[in-house]
C-alpha cells in the first residue's frame, strides 16, 4: 500500500476551530497537537477550545495558537454548549476540527448551530456503539452532526461503516497517524533502576488502566521465564496499585518498574530494546510507531492498527510481532522470541525493524497524514491504494 491525495488539496489558508478534551497530553493529545503543529505549516490558522488550564492548553499555546475555554462539558450542560456556539460565531472557522468521541453530540450539534460549514471527527479508536440512548446518540451525531469521519485505522474505519447505518463510505477518510520522532539520547534507566546492564527491557507506554493490558503484560513476563527480562512502563493510571500487587503475586515485582508520567518518551524508547502494546483495545497506537520510528522491535497484540503496521501484507514480509489480545503466553512467547534473536545477533530481529521503518516512510508519514486531514477538511476525495 502506498498512499496519495486524490487530488491536491489546495494550499488556501483554511481557518480551522480544533477542540481538544482530554486533560493530559498523551496519545491523542499528541496527535492533535502534531496535526495542529503541521497544519500551520501549511498556511493554515488555528484556533482551539481546551481546558481552561493545564498541559493541553501550554502545549497549544507554546505553537502560538489562541485557546479558549469555552467548550461542550456534557450533553445536558446548555450553558457550556452556548459558550462554545458564542466562540464559534466569533471566530468564524472554516471548519471544525473536532477530536473527542465522548463530547462528539455536543460539540457536533453546537458546531451545525454555529453555522460551520464543515465538521470533521477525528476518530483514534474502535469505539464501541451500544444499543439504547447511547447508541442513538453516537448514531445521530455522526449522521446529522459531522460532515466526515477521519479513521486513523481500517479497524475503526470498517467499526463505522458496519455499526452506522447511513453513514456514507466517502465521509469515512482512511487517514492512518504519521509521527515525527525527535532523536532523544537514550535515558539512563539501567542506572536509575539498578537494572543490569546486560539485561533486556520491553518498554510499555501508555495510561495505567485495564484497556492498555499492562496486567497482561506483567503476567506474561512471569511465563517467560527469563530472569533477564524487564519491563518498564512509562504512564500513570488508576491501575498502578493493582499492577504493582500483581507483579508481587507472580514473583516478578524486581523486574517491573512504574516510571510514572513521563515527558520524555522518546529517550525511554531510546534505552529499550523491544516495544510492547499489550492493549486490548485501540485504534493505531502512537506510541507504536514512535517506537518503530526509534527502530525498537514492536510487539503488539492483535487490535486496531497493529495489523496495518506489523502484518505481513501487499507482498511484505512481517514489520512485527502480533499477538491475541488478552494472552499472556502467547505475549510471552513472542517476548521470548524477540529475546533469543536479540541475544543471538539480531539479525532476524533486525530485518522485522527495517521492515517497519520501510512502512514508515512509505505508508505512515507525517506528510500523508495531513494530506488526508486536509482532504476532509476541504471535502476531497482522498485515497490509499489498497485501503479497501
Amino acid at each position: 500500500m502506498s498512499g496519495r491525495a486524490d487530488a491536491a488539496a489546495p494550499r488556501r489558508g483554511l481557518k480551522v476551530a480544533m477542540h481538544v478534551d482530554g486533560p493530559s497530553v498523551r496519545g491523542n493529545e499528541r496527535q492533535s497537537l502534531l496535526v495542529a503543529e503541521e497544519l500551520l505549516e501549511r498556511g493554515h490558522r488555528l484556533v482551539v477550545s481546551c481546558r481552561e488550564r493545564g498541559p493541553v492548553r501550554d502545549a497549544f499555546a507554546a505553537l502560538g495558537i489562541p485557546t479558549t475555554g469555552a467548550r461542550p462539558r456534557g450533553d445536558l450542560d446548555p450553558w457550556s454548549a452556548g459558550r462554545f456556539i458564542a466562540w464559534l460565531r466569533r471566530e468564524r472557522p472554516d471548519a471544525a476540527l473536532l477530536t473527542s468521541w465522548v463530547r462528539l453530540l455536543g460539540a457536533g450539534w453546537s458546531a451545525r448551530r454555529a453555522g460551520v460549514p464543515r465538521i470533521v471527527l477525528r476518530l483514534g479508536a474502535v469505539q464501541p456503539i451500544p444499543a439504547g440512548v447511547e447508541g442513538w446518540k453516537h448514531r445521530r451525531s455522526l449522521t446529522r452532526y459531522t460532515d466526515a469521519v477521519v479513521a486513523n485505522s481500517r479497524a475503526v474505519r470498517d467499526h463505522l461503516l458496519a455499526a452506522v447505518p447511513g453513514l456514507a463510505p466517502e465521509a469515512v477518510y482512511y487517514v492512518p497517524n504519521g509521527v515525527r520522532l525527535r532523536p532523544a539520547p537514550p535515558a539512563p534507566l539501567r542506572a536509575e533502576l539498578r537494572i543490569p546492564p546486560d539485561a533486556l527491557l520491553a518498554a510499555g507506554v501508555g495510561g495505567l488502566e485495564r484497556r492498555k493490558g499492562f496486567d497482561v503484560l506483567v503476567s506474561a513476563l512471569a511465563h517467560a521465564a527469563d530472569p533477564g527480562l524487564h519491563v518498564v512502563l512509562a504512564g500513570e493510571g488508576p491501575d498502578r496499585e493493582a499492577l504493582r500487587a500483581r507483579a508481587e503475586s507472580l514473583g516478578v515485582a524486581d523486574r517491573v518498574h512504574l516510571l510514572g508520567q513521563r515527558a520524555d518518551v522518546a529517550a525511554v524508547l531510546a534505552a529499550s530494546d523491544v516495544f510492547v502494546l499489550s492493549s486490548r483495545s485501540e485504534g493505531m497506537s502512537v506510541a507504536m510507531l514512535e517506537a518503530a520510528t526509534a527502530r525498537r522491535p514492536v510487539v503488539s497484540t492483535d487490535v486496531g492498527g497493529a495489523w496495518d503496521v506489523l502484518a505481513p501484507r501487499e507482498g511484505r514480509p512481517p514489520a512485527g510481532w502480533i499477538v491475541p489480545p488478552d494472552d499472556a503466553p502467547a505475549l510471552a512467547a513472542a517476548l521470548a522470541e524477540v529475546a533469543g534473536g536479540l541475544r543471538a545477533g539480531g539479525g532476524a530481529v533486525a530485518a522485522r525493524v527495517d521492515e517497519a521503518a520501510w512502512r514508515l516512510e512509505h505508508w505512515f508519514s507525517v506528510e500523508r497524514m495531513i494530506d488526508g486531514v486536509e482532504a476532509a477538511l476541504l471535502g476531497l476525495p482522498f485515497g490509499l491504494l489498497g485501503a479497501a
